[in-house]
């Protein structure tokens, strides 16, 4: 299990950096990240600060991510297959949130307007899958008891 959760890790890493690019290609310059209940942007970035701010965020919180699984592995001397399975979904599960965003940021600054009808259930499915498996950490201790 914990090699097929790195695999998708993995791959969630290198689904980040190509939607990424894809993003960047085609959002407009400036980028409109803050709107008012009109629609209307109210503050803008320009489009290579937004992608090399995304990269930066996404590297940092790769590397938290990586030390907060090593450390708790190491100071609460964590070697059980579900809580190391725990702690690698959990770090796959961020890497879906922060993809979903950027794919939802992608689609909301698109040329092409968009309705919000059809991409409003990825603003509530990311921080669904990081509650889900969060939830999922006792359930994880109970079987690490039994």
């Amino acid at each position: 299990m914990n090699k097929f959760l790195k695999f998708f890790t993995n791959v969630s890493i290198v689904i980040f950096m190509v939607a990424l690019l894809l993003v960047y290609a085609f959002l407009p310059d400036p980028l409109g990240i803050l709107f008012d209940k009109n629609g209307l942007t109210v503050h803008e970035i320009s489009k290579g600060t937004f992608f090399y701010s995304s990269l930066f965020l996404f590297v940092i919180v790769q590397i938290i991510l990586i030390l907060f699984k090593k450390g708790s592995e190491t100071k609460f001397n964590i070697h059980h297959p579900y809580l190391i399975s725990w702690f690698q979904g959990f770090h796959l599960t961020i890497n879906l949130f922060i993809l979903l965003m950027l794919i939802f940021i992608g689609f909301a600054n698109n040329a092409i307007n968009y309705t919000y009808d059809s991409i409003q259930f990825l603003i509530y499915l990311g921080p669904l899958i990081v509650i889900l498996w969060a939830v999922m950490l006792p359930i994880f201790l109970i079987l690490k008891k039994s």
